[in-house]
């Protein structure tokens, strides 16, 4: 019986107490108006972090289809990776009309196995960071969203470089 956890437990642990602390400085108000710092927080203004996110998303699938068209050996091991990405983007485009699309040509794939998956990585902690800030900035409700989005990111970034 090994004397300390695994790192992933030790990770997944860090990540909940990270998302708890986050979460709980949002706090919902019966207006649903307001941010996380007690300001108010215009349709506009949320709908666009909602659409900045969802745009990231859009990025990140396409990032991870052109890697698995590059690496087809790694097809397998990235489905259930872009399948979270997937579900992140539609409770993003939740209820909007007209989803952002991705926001740039296809991302270059390093040919190295190992450096393909770093780079997805990189990508998945980038958006995950770009989040975590903009949870200040958003309402409750959608604080609550970016802050979950955020930590599996963090998650999926960390387990990505496992995978290498």
């Amino acid at each position: 019986m090994p004397s300390r956890p695994p790192r992933r437990a030790v990770l997944f642990g860090g990540l909940m107490v990270g998302s708890a602390g986050s979460l709980a400085g949002c706090t919902s108000s019966e207006g649903g108006g307001s941010g996380s710092a007690g300001r108010a927080v215009s349709a506009t203004t949320v709908r666009g972090l909602r659409r900045r996110a969802a745009r990231d998303s859009e990025d990140l699938l396409a990032r991870y289809d052109t890697t698995a068209e590059a690496h087809p050996a790694l097809a397998g091991t990235l489905g259930p990776f872009r399948d979270a990405v997937a579900a992140h983007l539609a409770a993003l485009n939740e209820g909007d009309e007209t989803p952002p699309g991705p926001s740039g040509g296809p991302p270059e794939v390093p040919a190295d196995r190992n450096r393909a998956l770093t780079a997805l990585a990189d990508a998945e902690r980038e958006v995950a960071d770009a989040r975590q800030r903009a949870v200040a900035e958003a309402s409750p409700d959608l604080a609550r969203l970016l802050a979950s989005l955020a930590a599996a990111g963090s998650a999926q970034a960390y387990l990505l470089h496992e995978a290498r």
